[in-house]
């Protein structure tokens, strides 16, 4: 049995804990703020409730891995639920298009509806394509840890010099279909002419394994990894700030608290930007290099978020729609409402110079005087931005150089959102093993 402290308590930092303790070590989480969950939570407001960040994703076995692998099925604390509403995209010409996903032969037809026959065969096509990208990451990136060197035949398939911009502009046909791709480095805060092609991956990851949410919303989620916290015995801390992370000849001894308190720890696994770890906790000639390397990235732009309380009747949405343009904005509608009432999430990507309700009614949702409830959420780290394709190799690796000290979350490999901190949290498990 080791003895491993967890740094933050964001669902990477509580996925490690939780898996670290049922292979038999000793955990301590650590967290600075009085509740565990970092941006898996609730914004709770005059009888609304909203997401405060995640509210659905794909490739739901990573979260069945997680809880199957730390005791009991996911489906003992909370439901995940698929989302059977295609998404909304609206384009700038005023058409619109409803993407069915988890649906190959709907997909096609919403294209083929929208922009004719041609239009939907390049987007299928293409979406097609990735199932050979999505085995090659999987097998080389995101099962086994990042290795140093891919293999020339996975560098010849990933094709990681061309941008997702020169991707849709090579294959699409259509400037919506372009936009849709590209959205999909808009939401993770990045400009799609410094993003890999291969990022475009989650279309593909999307039609083949749908997108879900979980019942009560994702807050629920947060809820049942602490509860599995509190089954797996993990002596969990809040208001607890770790300010530097103990080492001696490059390897971990352990972790100081704010407070004074000094924790003795063989295994350290920090859910924090791997920027301040590196920079402000980490003082060892270990990890001279990968500091050097980390502090080339940059922090991706998170969304700036703003929730609605609306008294009915107000338009009718899906889950979610996205409104192209600049800056792009997308809705989520599955908050909780008295009734009556719609707890809508409005997410503006980009810099916001016009008021959330302003650019609601330029696109043509005239909402303003159906607001009674209005709460702006406080951002959260949204990781790193692509900057070109050596973006990551500069990204922090779950396995650090320093013996004993690991990294997860956001900024960490394999990236941001639920499926890729789920699957880092896995890494790390596999690497440090059982006690």
């Amino acid at each position: 049995m080791a003895r491993a402290i967890v740094i933050g308590a964001g669902l990477a930092g509580l996925a490690s804990a939780v898996r670290l303790a049922k292979l038999g070590h000793e955990v301590t989480l650590c967290e600075t703020e009085d509740r565990l969950g970092g941006a898996l939570g609730r914004v709770e407001a005059d009888g609304f409730s909203w997401d405060a960040g995640a509210a659905s994703t794909t490739l739901p076995a990573a979260l069945r891995d997680l809880f199957r692998k730390s005791g009991r099925p996911i489906e003992s604390l909370v439901q995940l639920e698929p989302i059977s509403e295609p998404r909304r995209h609206l384009f700038a010409d005023g058409s619109i298009l409803d993407l069915p996903v988890g649906d190959r032969a709907a997909q096609l037809q919403a294209w083929t509806d929208l922009a004719g026959e041609q239009t939907a065969n390049r987007w299928t096509a293409l979406v097609d394509g990735y199932g050979e990208t999505w085995q090659i990451l999987r097998k080389t990136s995101l099962e086994p840890p990042l290795i140093d060197k891919l293999p020339l035949n996975a560098i010849r398939g990933l094709k990681p010099w061309q941008s997702l911009e020169r991707v849709a502009e090579r294959n699409l046909d259509d400037d919506r279909a372009r936009a849709v791709l590209k959205y999909y480095a808009t939401q993770h805060g990045s400009e799609a002419r410094l993003t890999p092609g291969y990022v475009g991956v989650w279309s593909y990851l999307e039609r083949t394994f749908g997108r879900w949410t979980i019942a009560g919303g994702f807050g629920a989620l947060a809820d049942a990894l602490a509860q599995r916290a509190t089954e797996r015995k993990i002596d969990v801390r809040t208001g607890a700030e770790v300010v530097s992370v103990s080492t001696s000849g490059g390897t971990v001894t352990g972790v100081r608290l704010a407070d004074g308190t000094e924790l003795p720890a063989e295994i350290v696994v920090s859910d924090l930007d791997p920027r301040r770890l590196y920079a402000q906790l980490v003082n060892d000639p270990a990890a001279k290099k990968i500091r050097k390397r980390v502090e080339q990235t940059h922090q991706a732009q998170a969304a700036y978020v703003v929730h609605l309380g609306l008294r009915d009747p107000v338009p009718t949405l899906p889950f979610e729609t996205v409104l192209h343009g600049s800056p792009t904005v997308t809705i989520r509608t599955g908050g909780q409402a008295p009734a009556g009432h719609q707890a809508w999430s409005v997410l503006v990507h980009g810099y916001p110079t016009d008021d959330v309700l302003d650019l609601l009614v330029a696109r043509g949702l005239h909402v303003r005087d159906k607001v009674v409830s209005r709460q702006t959420s406080a951002s959260w780290w949204a990781g790193v931005a692509w900057e070109g394709y050596r973006t990551a190799r500069r990204r922090a690796g779950n396995i650090s150089p320093v013996k004993g000290l690991y990294c997860v979350g956001a900024g960490a490999h394999p990236g941001s959102g639920v499926p890729a901190t789920t699957l880092g949290a896995a890494i790390v498990a596999e690497a440090v093993g059982k006690a």
